[in-house]
């Protein structure tokens, strides 16, 4: 199904939006750009989709300007300042981008160096695969978002680095959860480390959706 005009810019005018809120938080002046952006969605709402998508148009223009603006002049050259470069980082989501990498090379180190460690019982490998988890799905989320809105909309602050933390904790509770019986699996005794590993590197993949379904149990709690 091929989208409809309409449907097109409004698309690329969301992307745009997330552009302006990237710069802005960026302390960058996007005074120009915003407003010819309101003239577009004011378009788009009449159906008159030739004027919108010239506003549409000068919006990114007036962006691109302004971040060019607030590049450094060092004798006629332009280069990146601090408020281009954090601009660039808060729109393609390279904070979280670089933390869970970052992460997932520091979780790999630790299960590595805590092959025979234990605490009350359970190997701290369950909750550094957790961990593992948890980075993962912090790129994977990145790179979605990347790949099918040309923007990171999840990830915008900086709650994500608290998901590793707390995958660690899971991690530990889903070992004791799995291999206390709790929940019966048919698994031979050769796979149950690997079944083991699995699961907490599951679970910490997982711990973003808990967070949120715990959120919500929290919330009718209180009502």
């Amino acid at each position: 199904m091929i989208p409809s005009e309409s449907a097109v810019l409004d698309k690329d005018l969301q992307i745009l939006n997330r552009m302006l809120q990237a710069a802005h938080r960026s302390s960058i002046d996007i005074k120009n750009s915003y407003d010819f952006y309101i003239l577009a969605l004011k378009e788009m709402d009449k159906a008159n989709m030739i004027d919108a998508y010239l506003y549409y148009d000068r919006s990114k223009y007036e962006l691109t300007t302004a971040i060019n603006d607030a590049k450094l002049d060092l004798r006629g050259l332009r280069t990146h300042s601090l408020r281009t470069i954090a601009f660039f980082f808060k729109l393609y989501g390279l904070y979280a981008l670089i933390f869970g990498m970052a992460a997932l090379l520091l979780f790999s180190y630790l299960i590595y160096r805590s092959a025979n460690i234990s605490t009350l019982g359970v190997p701290l490998w369950a909750s550094f695969f957790a961990g593992l988890g948890s980075s993962t799905q912090i790129l994977s989320g990145v790179i979605d978002d990347l790949l099918r809105k040309k923007t990171v909309v999840r990830y915008k602050r900086a709650w994500y680095t608290a998901i590793p933390l707390l995958s660690l904790i899971f991690g530990y509770i889903a070992y004791l959860i799995f291999s206390s019986g709790l929940i019966a699996f048919n698994i031979s005794s050769e796979n149950r480390d690997f079944s083991t590993m699995f699961i907490c590197f599951l679970t910490g993949f997982m711990t973003n959706w808990m967070i949120n379904r715990f959120s919500d149990i929290s919330r009718n709690l209180d009502s």
